[in-house]
């Protein structure tokens, strides 16, 4: 806070590694005015003395930061305009304190209290955009209509002038797992041709899938990559395109052929990699762990992904008259659902593990982990009862599922203690397909509650209070929340099960949505349909 006579905060020159407190009283109801500018000054000159005297400077924790290593300083925080995203400080330029002057005092001039930074969402919403072409739905439920209506203009605000799939209104650019994943949402339904041009824009110039985010460089520290499989088969299921199957064919081969190669553990049957779009480490995993122990471990909702990759290069390779294949992958698929179901399962708790961990002797993470539980039923790797079993014991929140039960202490909400709608779609998926309607019920409602609420498809949530301003990132209009909203409606509601010579309907209507409801202009396979469904609560 300011003190008596000044205008704006005032800091004394911090010393890097040393910790400062300042021993003033914090005013009662007082507040900094709006756009307070504030000061940082860093000493960095002991680094620097260090640097020059032996080449590098010993941390308070004993960590050594070599001269090669030091390139620039930036300021973290969690209050705006700070981020604790250590990842991409790089991409705030704001945040890095510089030595105009040479002196060794790095320096920032922070903006606190900026009206443009504050975390809110619009105050209403109004159609604005045209929509008249994607299936058009209408039901008993105002609220849901609107929804829907919201997330078609979302999903058409999702799709950059070159026509592939902008991740969010924050980020930028088409990334592997996450048009992956809204692919097999709801994107190969509503907007298949940009589905396809989003995949191969995630192909390297040798014919491989790119793992483009990740621990330690990406591949093979992360491999769910192979999710991109899933996400091409859905598309031929909905477009039935042989092209398209001749295309992605060998590119799922190649980078499966590579997996076997860098990841696949012949002890265990399963495969290695950080858990699926669980990449920011200290969030899931233990702190002592590097990146040569995450590519280490064996991961569920990794592990699910490379089951079902296989699953589908199996398929493919059948249509495609290649029988020879099609056993070998069948068997590796075979080879890591058993892995799975004989290492990660819990049955004292009833559903499986987060993932196997150690150095020396590898032990289970009892959390839960909740795409990968759900993966696991979807994918058939839990079968009949134990799938059942998976739905009803998994623990949730209040607000949802949360991507890792229980949490870890002293890590900021993102991935702990955080709901992801994406990941709440896939629950609810999973709910349906084993007819659990207490839980599909209250993933509709953690779906629908958040979008009403703010407005827009949020990235994630604080799973303690179901607010979205107090994460570490976040992002409206999130390509993969949006999927999942719409895949409520095609993929339970109207349990659309797209297949490789059919469509199959399998609907699950809850009977907090029972009642009629009606899906128009919906287009598969060259036709336009209108399907009306009128029952009650029904499956």
């Amino acid at each position: 806070m300011p003190r008596a006579g000044a205008n704006a905060p005032e800091l004394p020159v911090l010393v890097f590694g040393q910790r400062y407190v300042d021993p003033g009283p914090v005013p009662a109801d007082t507040y900094l005015p709006p756009n307070t500018p504030m000061k940082i000054r860093l000493d960095m000159r002991p680094v620097l003395e260090a640097f020059k005297k032996q080449g590098y400077y010993t941390t308070f924790k004993g960590e050594k930061i070599y001269k090669e290593d030091f390139k620039k300083v930036f300021v973290a925080g969690n209050t705006a305009p700070l981020s604790w995203d250590f990842d991409n400080l790089i991409n705030k330029p704001e945040l890095e304190l510089k030595d105009p002057d040479g002196n060794g005092i790095y320096e920032a001039t922070l903006t606190l209290n900026a009206p443009q930074a504050a975390k809110t969402t619009a105050g209403k919403w109004e159609k604005s955009i045209k929509t008249d072409d994607f299936p058009q739905y209408t039901s008993q439920y105002p609220i849901a209509d609107a929804l829907y209506n919201l997330t078609l203009e979302e999903a058409r605000r999702a799709v950059e002038p070159d026509s592939t799939f902008r991740t969010g209104k924050e980020w930028a650019g088409v990334w592997t797992r996450d048009i992956s994943y809204s692919i097999i949402l709801a994107m190969g339904i509503l907007q298949p041709e940009v589905a396809m041009k989003s995949l191969m824009r995630k192909v390297s110039g040798d014919g491989r899938i790119i793992q483009d985010t990740g621990t330690g460089g990406a591949y093979p520290c992360s491999t769910d990559r192979m999710i991109w499989a899933t996400a091409a088969w859905e598309i031929y299921k909905v477009t039935g395109d042989e092209q398209w199957l001749r295309t992605v064919y060998p590119i799922i081969k190649k980078s499966i052929e590579d997996d076997v190669q860098n990841a696949y553990n012949a002890r265990t049957g399963m495969v290695r990699g950080e858990s699926s779009f669980l990449d920011w480490r200290e969030q899931t995993y233990p702190k002592w762990m590097q990146p040569v122990d995450i590519y280490e471990s064996e991961t569920l909702g990794t592990n699910a992904v490379h089951y079902q990759g296989n699953v589908v290069l199996s398929q493919m390779a059948r249509i495609l008259g290649e029988p020879a294949v099609a056993s070998k992958h069948q068997q590796l698929a075979e080879q890591i659902k058993q892995g799975m179901n004989k290492h990660l399962w819990m049955a004292e708790k009833g559903y499986y593990g987060q993932f196997l961990y150690g150095r020396t002797y590898k032990i289970l993470s009892p959390r839960a982990e909740a795409l990968g539980e759900a993966l696991s039923v979807l994918f058939g790797v839990a079968d009949g009862d134990r799938a059942e079993r998976v739905v009803q014991k998994t623990p949730t929140t209040a607000y949802g599922i949360s991507c890792i039960y229980p949490q870890i202490p002293g890590i900021p909400p993102y991935h702990n203690n955080g709901v992801w709608p994406f990941v709440q779609s896939y629950w609810a998926l999973a709910a349906a397909k084993v007819g659990n309607e207490a839980s599909l019920t209250e993933s509709m409602a953690a779906i629908y509650r958040p979008a009403a609420l703010f407005l827009t498809n949020k990235e994630n949530f604080v799973a303690e209070n179901g607010d979205f301003a107090g994460t570490q990132i976040n992002s409206s209009n999130m390509l993969w929340s949006l999927s999942g909203n719409l895949s409520l409606v095609y993929k339970v509601l109207f349990g659309m099960d797209f297949q490789a010579d059919k469509l199959v309907f399998r609907p699950f209507v809850p009977k907090a949505f029972a009642g009629p409801r009606k899906l128009a202009g919906f287009k598969y396979r060259g036709r336009c349909w209108i399907w009306r469904w009128k029952a009650t609560a029904m499956r």
